[in-house]
């Protein structure tokens, strides 16, 4: 607590730093990670393993009862001499998601928690619990569209983005994105630094460029989830992607993106419409306890109403926070 690590703890439900004394049901330790441009868990803890194991060791002491380990199938990461239990997940994102993980091993709810943190974080308290020194490392990944030369730098905790991505950017107006590209927060001003829980850094052009009648090209060079252009049948293909929204904010829209998207044991559309309305009663029944901001990103990638689902869950957290 002392050395300001317990906030690197979150909560589930309400993602949020644990209070003192308080026993979860599990802790979930998340060595893997899914998002788009991320780094390998495995290659950043391959170089800490003995401080990772010690941070898993300290985790047991807190848990009231198994501590997870999620990590990629077939991947070399060791619990070591830890009581840790290794659970293995495969698949495109979100399967490196920690809400995810909890909602197919111990799931959640008004009255059961549990506590998630990272593998960085992991390494951290491990180091500072044997060193007496705090650790504020962290090793990022620089990726995106806009990047010179993608690749892993170290740096720290609240490292300010603008001197770290000054020589990495390519030319033109370029975004600054702390985290991932689907649930990070734009760098800029008061905000220009490495986000807490952030282990990667995002470059994206700017897309202000209006194209006329754009919805009536073939879209090669456009990525698409509903085969509304050509670029849908590209296979792997790279897309240059930037900030453009490709339309503004409209109706929501129920034609089955969700759906392909979510890989929970729950109903997305029709949770995502409680969350809208702000209808909390129906919205915990469909399981929005169970989610954070980032288990709703890939919706709000697909959603034709443009809508900022993570934002719209938080306040709904909020309100049931309060409410009771």
């Amino acid at each position: 607590v002392d050395t300001g690590l317990w906030t690197t703890i979150r909560t589930r439900p309400f993602s949020k730093s644990p209070a003192l004394g308080s026993t979860p049901s599990s802790i979930f330790v998340n060595a893997m990670d899914t998002n788009p441009l991320a780094a390998d868990p495995a290659v950043i803890i391959a170089e800490r393993q003995e401080d990772f194991a010690n941070g898993l060791k300290a985790l047991s002491v807190l848990s009231g009862g198994k501590v997870y380990l999620c990590k990629k199938a077939g991947a070399n990461v060791s619990a070591g001499d830890s009581n840790a239990e290794t659970a293995e997940f495969d698949g495109p994102h979100p399967a490196g998601l920690a809400g995810t993980h909890v909602h197919y091993l111990d799931p959640v709810g008004a009255k059961k928690v549990v506590w998630t943190v990272n593998y960085q974080d992991v390494i951290a308290i491990g180091k500072t619990l044997t060193s007496g020194e705090l650790d504020n490392s962290r090793v990022v990944a620089i990726g995106g569209p806009a990047a010179k030369n993608p690749r892993l730098v170290r740096t720290v905790v609240g490292a300010d983005l603008t001197e770290l991505t000054a020589s990495e950017k390519k030319d033109g107006d370029v975004r600054v994105v702390s985290g991932s590209v689907l649930n990070g927060t734009t760098a800029q001003g008061v905000h220009g630094f490495l986000g807490r829980f952030h282990l990667q850094v995002s470059l994206l052009l700017e897309g202000k460029e209006k194209v006329l009648f754009g919805w009536l090209a073939p879209g090669s060079d456009k990525h698409s989830v509903t085969r509304a252009y050509t670029g849908h049948f590209s296979g792997s293909k790279q897309f240059d992607m930037t900030t453009t929204t490709n339309g503004s904010e409209r109706s929501m829209v129920p034609i089955g993106n969700y759906e392909r998207v979510m890989p929970l044991d729950i109903l997305p559309t029709l949770l995502l419409r409680d969350l809208i309305s702000g209808d909390t009663d129906s919205a915990q029944t469909l399981g929005c306890l169970e989610l954070d901001e980032e288990d709703l990103a890939l919706c709000t990638y697909v959603c034709p109403g443009k809508y900022t689902y993570g934002s719209i869950l938080r306040d709904c957290l909020t309100t049931i926070e309060k409410e009771g």
